[in-house]
This record gives structure tokens, C-alpha cells and sequence, in this order.
């Protein structure tokens, strides 16, 4: 009898030993949707935050456009969803999320079969810093380049403040990440749970009165894929993306920019840089001190400098070429260079020295070894040629 009910005390103790802590049991807290929404969204951020590039922009536009159809589920999910999936079991107020990380820190936490009062204000953060950085980028990347589902013209300086108000967001919104990743783990070792797992299985210690699985609700995870995955190809496709644009970028490579007094003129000695890439007043003091031309005399008629004049003025101002020029100099400034530009530098800052010289470019002057499209002026990101990486190194 002795021996008897030792053994059933250690069978015991191995119950409940298996079977969690404090009494605690495992069961499916996490649906399925919840967990493929979870996960897809983490690699779109991630495909973003590494196509920053703007010879990704298609690849960092179709992440940003599956990461806003996840954001939109995931809202409609929190109503629609299972117990734990739905807002309503996490309504904390930023009182309680407080007092939650206390207790963390003193190594008293509460245990939550779903998110805890920090985790819930994790969850809004995140759900909200993607929607806002995702429609500030739609919104950028239609007027700056024409791409996407909302190609407008909007004045200059809304241009620029759109576009930076969306690298501040994805700055903070990484932020975020970075604390919602440290808050997983710092719950997990307090609790003695692997809460990252439990997004993979989606199994959690629950309380006895929670202790029934989630519905796995697959189809409807599947469905999610295939409309979020599927949608991204889908634009990468239509967009050329595969193909390396081979035909446009032939078209480009292949086109003559248009016969008019400024490209015979400045053609005869060098590219005729687009008058869209300095500021009209950059080019009235060019024609004032035409006779230093960078040590030469241009020696032009009055009224071959007043037709260029009117070319240069009409090309500035085009809303195409404003937003790039509003911020890259001074209002006082009438830079010669537009390797001065502001906006030059920031977009070539991560190429190194050896990208401008042989056997890649003659020179930061030379557009034309990169940009397909250096004539018109627009230097558009999917008219750009890569140069072989062994070339630069």
C-alpha cells in the first residue's frame, strides 16, 4: 500500500508537471489566421525594411501592399474572430499595461491566456504604425514616381513632407518591433513560457475555464494567403518585375530625347542633363557667367540664351522635377553641380567611391552608365541598370 501511493503520487506530480503550472493546462489560444497574419506581416516588414533602394521599389511596394491587406484583415479578424483573436478579450487601458510591466520587472506578473495588457498596447502600436507607414508610402511613392494604385500630382513641398513623414514612421514603427520582440521575451522567461512558440503552434498555458482549443479556422488562413501572397505576384508581374523590365528599359535605352535648342545645344559637348535636375535660378546664373563655363566661353547669342532660358524654366517648374528641387538647395542658392543637389547625395550615399569610376561610370557626371532613362530627366527607379557588383569592388 506504502509502495502504491508513492506511485501515485509521482503519476501525479507528472500530470501536472506535463499538464503545465499552477494548475495551468495547454490548449490552442491562437488560431490559425491569427498565426499566418502574424508571421506575413513580420516578412513584409522585414522585404521592406531591405528594398529601401530605389532600385526595389516594386519589390518594396508589393510588401507594402501585402502588409496593408494584412493590417486589414487582422482589424477585421479582431471582430470577426475567435475568443482570443478578438479585441474585445484584450481591451486594457494604458493604467493596466503600466502596472503589467511593473510586476514584470518585480518577477510577479499575471499570467493571460491571451495577450497581456502590454502586449495588447504592442499590438494596436504595430497595427496602426504599419497602416499609417504603408499609406503614407502609397501615397509617396504615386506622386514622386507615378507607381502604384494612387499615381497624383500633389504640390512639392506636400511630396516631401509625405515622404518623410513615412521614413520617420517606418523608423518608429521598428522601434515598436524592437520592444514588442524584448517584451515576448522578457513575459516568456518570467512566465517559463515560450511565447514566440506559441505564435508558431499556437499553444499556451490557459487557465482551467479556458482550457477548450480556438477553432483552427484554416480555411480562412488559407484564404489570407493566397489573397495576400498571391496579390504581391500578381503586381510584380503585371509590373514587370520578373522580366527585369526589358522591354521598357530597351525602349528607354533606345529613345532620343526630343530635338529642341537645349539638348542640339548642350548635346554637342556632353549629355543634355535635363534642365529638371537644378533650380531655374541655377541656370539663369549659368547663362549670366556663360564665359567660365567650367573654363569655357559658351560665347552664346542672346537669343539662343533666351530660348534655353525658356526650356530651363518650364522643365524646373513641371511638378515632376519640383518636389525633387524644393528641398535640395537653399532659396538663396543657385548651385552649378548637381552632384550639390541634396537630393543627389541622398540618393547615391550607400554607393561607394569605385561606382563612378572605370569600367562602371567616367564620373559622378555621368548618368547615363546608370540611368537609362538620364535624358528625360526623370531617372524613374525602374529605369535604373545595376552595375555588376564585381565592377565596383
Amino acid at each position: 500500500m506504502r509502495n502504491g501511493g508513492a506511485i501515485r503520487e509521482t503519476i501525479a506530480a507528472v500530470m501536472l508537471s506535463a499538464s503545465g503550472k499552477d494548475g495551468q493546462t495547454k490548449a490552442r489560444a491562437w488560431d490559425v489566421p491569427v498565426r499566418v497574419s502574424h508571421w506575413l506581416l513580420a516578412a513584409c516588414v522585414l522585404i521592406a525594411w531591405l528594398t529601401r533602394d530605389p532600385r526595389e521599389a516594386d519589390l518594396h511596394a508589393a510588401a507594402g501592399y501585402c502588409a496593408l491587406v494584412l493590417v486589414a484583415f487582422r482589424i477585421a479578424w479582431g471582430w470577426l474572430g475567435t475568443r482570443h483573436a478578438r479585441f474585445a478579450d484584450f481591451q486594457y487601458g494604458p493604467r493596466a499595461a503600466f502596472e503589467y510591466v511593473a510586476a514584470l520587472l518585480k518577477g510577479v506578473p499575471r499570467h493571460y491566456t491571451g495577450h497581456n495588457p502590454a502586449g495588447s498596447w504592442s499590438v494596436y502600436l504595430l497595427l496602426a504604425g504599419v497602416l499609417l507607414t504603408g499609406v503614407t508610402g502609397v501615397v509617396a511613392i504615386g506622386a514622386m514616381f507615378a507607381m502604384g494604385p494612387l499615381p497624383i500630382a500633389l504640390e512639392p513641398a506636400t511630396t516631401n513632407l509625405v515622404r518623410e513623414i513615412h521614413e520617420w514612421l517606418a523608423w518608429a514603427l521598428l522601434a515598436v518591433i524592437a520592444l514588442h520582440v524584448a517584451g515576448a521575451l522578457a513575459s516568456s522567461a518570467r512566465h517559463r513560457e515560450n511565447l514566440v512558440g506559441a505564435m508558431f503552434t499556437g499553444r499556451k498555458h490557459v487557465h482551467e475555464g479556458d482550457a477548450v482549443d480556438a477553432p483552427a479556422r484554416r480555411g480562412v488562413a488559407a484564404a489570407l494567403l493566397l489573397v495576400a501572397v498571391g496579390g504581391a505576384l500578381a503586381y510584380l508581374v503585371a509590373s514587370g518585375w520578373p522580366s527585369a523590365y526589358a522591354s521598357a528599359r530597351a525602349t528607354a535605352k533606345a529613345a532620343k530625347p526630343a530635338a529642341t535648342a537645349w539638348t542640339k545645344e548642350c548635346g554637342s559637348c556632353h549629355l543634355a542633363y535635363s534642365p529638371a535636375l537644378l533650380p531655374a535660378r541655377s541656370w539663369d546664373r549659368m547663362m549670366t557667367e556663360q564665359a567660365e563655363h567650367f573654363g569655357e566661353d559658351l560665347s552664346l547669342s542672346p537669343a539662343l540664351v533666351k530660348a534655353l532660358l525658356a526650356e530651363a524654366h518650364a522643365a524646373a517648374s513641371s511638378p515632376w522635377a519640383a518636389w525633387k528641387l524644393s528641398t535640395s538647395a537653399a532659396p538663396a542658392d543657385a548651385p552649378q553641380r548637381i552632384t550639390e543637389l541634396r537630393f543627389w547625395r541622398r540618393a547615391h550615399r550607400d554607393l561607394p567611391d569605385s561606382a563612378f569610376k572605370s569600367p562602371v561610370s567616367s564620373g559622378r557626371h555621368d548618368c547615363e552608365s546608370c540611368h537609362l532613362d538620364a535624358a528625360s530627366g526623370i531617372f524613374h527607379p525602374r529605369m535604373i541598370q545595376r552595375p555588376a557588383r564585381e565592377s565596383i569592388l
